[in-house]
């Protein structure tokens, strides 16, 4: 059986303290995602936890070490405490590097390690790490075996692409409830294509997010179906919105089939492995479609997943829709496309 290991920080400081309920419902469902995705991939996956800055020494302490995924129990909302007066990111960051390692089947090249780090602020407290955590992480990326994933505020990246951490492996989000919402369901999406990715060999990675920004039209032309000619575009007004989406289609003059509309993706949504997706190149206005878009997105071909507009760039995606009162949004573009009619 493949074997993973995944090391959380989780950030405890002062500035985290008017979103702890929704951090903590966010930890939850990293928990939820890597124990549904260990079982579904058949993966032995062995986790560990540390709080980073916490209380008045802006200590890092241990919650998890090398347990189960199976045996790890949610947080309650009023149990997370933001009580640090500082964010000693890098020591969270070697704490859990120096567990890690230290497992018995650390040298085992079949093992791989996952460390993933989720912050609303700066390095600006570490002793032990902040010098040499760079060397460290290039050393252990280079073994083609550890990857390094964070999530921090905006204009984080660069302080951390120069650490060495992948582009492609950086979220950055707002620090509100909304943006921890968004930030959790792209994180549930990339861990479960990640634990998909382990389950046929991959060892480590650098685009653990999707970031269709980062895709050229080119690569996009070259991997997809351009199906602009067989589309219809129908624009949904704000008088429309709440309408079901057979009432709205049929007041087209066009036939109601399962399958047939495509909806924008305006909001969080569940997608199931059956649907089919399209993008679009908002430019151009070219309409793509094909199993690869999936691929191009960073989502596992099966087992339904949480998707959000992240990171789209000149790109819009559409969800094929299999019901028949789906609610639509005003001020959106649903997409009919007959040759998916089931």
């Amino acid at each position: 059986m493949t074997k993973q290991y995944v090391g959380i920080s989780r950030d405890h400081s002062r500035s985290m303290w008017n979103i702890t309920r929704p951090a903590a419902r966010d930890f939850n469902e990293n928990i939820r995602t890597i124990q549904e995705a260990a079982k579904i991939n058949s993966i032995d996956t062995i986790i560990s936890v540390v709080k980073c800055g916490v209380g008045a020494q802006a200590r890092v302490d241990r919650e998890v070490t090398n347990s189960n995924v199976n045996v790890v129990q949610p947080i309650m909302e009023n149990a997370y405490i933001a009580d640090g007066s500082g964010t000693p990111l890098f020591d969270s960051i070697g704490d859990l590097i120096e567990t890690l390692s230290s497992v018995p089947d650390a040298s085992d090249p079949t093992v791989s390690f996952l460390v993933m780090a989720i912050t609303d602020g700066e390095e600006n407290a570490s002793r032990k790490w902040r010098t040499k955590l760079g060397a460290k992480i290039t050393e252990l990326q280079n073994s083609d075996r550890w990857t390094f994933v964070f999530r921090c505020p905006r204009g984080g990246r660069d302080t951390l692409t120069k650490l060495g951490i992948p582009p492609g492996n950086v979220l950055e989000w707002d620090q509100t409830a909304q943006g921890v919402a968004v930030a959790s369901a792209v994180t549930a999406s990339a861990m479960a294509s990640y634990f998909v990715d382990r389950s046929k060999g991959m060892s480590s990675t650098t685009k653990f997010y999707a970031d269709l920004s980062k895709v050229s039209v080119n690569e996009i032309k070259q991997t997809l179906n351009d199906i602009s000619g067989q589309v219809r575009r129908f624009s949904v007004t704000n008088s429309d919105h709440g309408v079901d989406i057979r009432s709205f289609i049929e007041r087209q003059n066009v036939p109601f089939q399962i399958g047939t509309v495509f909806y924008l993706l305006s909001k969080t949504e569940t997608v199931q492995e059956s649907k089919q997706i399209c993008i679009c190149d908002r430019a151009s206005g070219a309409i793509y479609s094909g199993i690869s878009a999936r691929d191009l997105l960073g989502l596992p071909h099966y087992g339904a997943i949480k998707l959000t507009p992240h990171n789209l760039a000149n790109y819009d995606v559409y969800v094929q829709s299999t019901s028949v009162n789906r609610k639509l949004v005003g001020n959106t573009v649903v997409l009919y496309c007959p040759m998916f009619a089931r």
